[in-house]
């Protein structure tokens, strides 16, 4: 067998090769498959902003059956101020990161818009 034989007979596996290390990345990435750091810190706060949005929505449901307030009441964009007013209140007992603090209150807000 010569080289050239051989370079024919490689030719398959080396073209193989070359358009895999081009298609594994575009694949994996657009398909969900590969994270990167990024994606995964956003995935873990939106976490727990939602986590923390629910209690505070809760806390909020509390609040108002606790001083006979209708949630209903506060619905609506002209109630918007009464409605900070009250999350502002519930945030005040939650020991939140100061980065997501402004989240989990606008969130809880719209929760009981």
């Amino acid at each position: 067998m010569n080289f050239e034989q051989i370079v024919e007979r490689s030719k398959p596996y080396a073209i193989g090769l070359v358009v895999g290390l081009i298609a594994a990345p575009i694949v994996g990435f657009n398909a969900g498959w590969i994270t990167t750091t990024t994606a995964s810190q956003k995935a873990v706060e939106t976490a727990r902003v939602d986590a923390l949005t629910g209690i505070c929505s809760s806390a909020a449901g509390r609040m108002a059956t606790a001083s006979s307030t209708d949630l209903a009441a506060l619905k609506g964009y002209d109630n918007r101020a009464k409605r900070d007013e009250l999350v502002a209140v519930i945030m005040a007992d939650f020991q939140v990161p100061e980065d997501i603090l402004d989240k989990i209150s606008t969130n809880c807000s719209r929760s009981l818009s």
